[in-house]
């Protein structure tokens, strides 16, 4: 053997070096630290901090619950007093969004530890075991995590400015056109909105409502997309490992035959970190599957219902806050669909990382392992919504062309009617 090779092969089996580069990796984990905070913030303000194993209900949780309910009671209560149609269509224009909350709340006790190994899972994965890792790797993990922190900035203010035009609404009929108008249609039994106390405890009732209805709907859909994108991470991860094998099979194919116990062995352990960190990342995939199999059926079937419902409520009464709630609702909806669609392509794009390995140069035993890799990275990674298909930006198109379909059918009744 000669000296060359020897110490070609010190190089191919020595821990990889690490990059220089160690601001990047710190900048990464400190954003993460800096979101995680924040996301537990809003985890703990509504009692769901699923994000630990040691999570159990608290008094927050159940003052959630308790808020749930008494929407639902003033709701019915709102319906049973209705003075005509249009009030009664009113009270149920938030039915959408109730089952979207008590679902979700429903759906996340039952999943609370796989929350909580899939935040562990990923937190160790890609920040932990990447700290000390090459420049590829860092500079992978930190574009992920900067496109995290700005899309839960932009949610966050979205939201929290919904809310704000949500409740000026009443403020300015109450201070500028002396109108009492109350921020939910929604009646609490014997208080007169019209009295100056019963419109002050209303409305107080009404905005702690919302406020925790914003919590939630926020909390929900930013954990939900920081699944998702640290899904994109491990891609990327697993597609420098595919690559950095391929550079170094090729040079170890170069000093050496496969049929020799060096070439076997240097096969077999990096082959085997591959496997591994395969497992790992259809893991995460089933896990995530598993977690938001049911809340994206629920969520599809609430936005839907909620759009269409309020649709009709525009096309037949002047209230406002019939507009927030078709844009609230589509674009909930929109970013599941697309966050679906993440997922989608990230799957084929791991397919594309192991098909594109040198499996060809691989001893014959490892072809087996490979074989059983590439099929296994075949199943679907999909998540389904029943009787619908799979939950992508096409199924959101078929959904939003449904939903014309029955405003056009809504529009076309009211007209006949004149």
């Amino acid at each position: 053997m000669s000296l060359s090779f020897k110490r070609w092969k010190a190089v191919c089996f020595r821990p990889q070096k690490q990059s220089v580069c160690s601001a990047r990796t710190m900048e990464a984990s400190e954003k993460f630290s800096q979101f995680e905070r924040y996301i537990r913030t809003l985890c703990n303000i509504i009692g769901f901090d699923v994000m630990t194993e040691t999570w159990k209900k608290s008094y927050r949780t159940y003052i959630s619950i308790f808020l749930c309910s008494q929407y639902l009671i003033l709701m019915v209560y709102s319906l049973i007093i209705a003075s005509d149609t249009f009030e009664l269509f009113k009270s149920l224009s938030f039915l959408g969004f109730f089952f979207q909350c008590s679902l979700k709340m429903y759906y996340t006790i039952q999943q609370a530890p796989q929350y909580a190994v899939n935040f562990c899972c990923l937190k160790e994965a890609i920040y932990e075991r990447h700290s000390k890792g090459t420049l590829a790797q860092k500079t992978t993990v930190a574009r992920i995590i900067d496109l995290l922190v700005l899309v839960t900035k932009a949610i966050s203010v979205l939201y929290t400015s919904s809310l704000f035009i949500f409740s000026l609404y009443p403020a300015y009929m109450y201070f500028v056109v002396h109108v009492k108008v109350p921020i939910f249609p929604l009646y609490i039994p014997g208080i007169n909105i019209y009295s100056a106390y019963g419109y002050g405890i209303t409305n107080s009732f009404h905005m702690l409502i919302a406020v925790y209805g914003l919590f939630g709907a926020l909390t929900s859909d930013i954990v939900f997309i920081m699944f998702v994108v640290h899904f994109v991470t491990y891609g990327g991860l697993f597609k420098i490992e595919c690559e950095q094998f391929d550079q170094d099979l090729s040079g170890v194919f170069q000093h050496c035959e496969w049929r020799t116990a060096v070439y076997k062995t240097f096969c077999r352990q990096r082959m085997r970190a591959i496997y591994q960190y395969h497992q790992s990342v259809i893991f995460y995939l089933e896990s995530m599957q598993e977690c938001y199999r049911n809340i994206c059926v629920v969520q599809v079937a609430s936005c839907s219902l909620s759009t269409v419902f309020n649709l009709f409520l525009a096309l037949t009464t002047d209230w406002y806050a019939t507009y927030g709630f078709i844009v609230i609702s589509v674009f909930q909806l929109f970013v599941y669909c697309l966050m679906g669609t993440v997922m989608q392509i990230m799957n084929e794009r791991m397919i594309d990382y192991i098909s594109n390995l040198p499996w060809y140069m691989l001893p014959t035993e490892e072809q087996k392992q490979f074989k059983f890799m590439l099929a296994r990275s075949q199943l679907s990674a999909e998540i389904m919504i029943r009787s619908v298909g799979p939950m992508n930006m096409e199924t959101f198109t078929d959904i939003m062309q449904k939903m014309y379909s029955a405003f056009a059918m809504m529009y076309s009744f009211l007209v006949d009617l004149g």
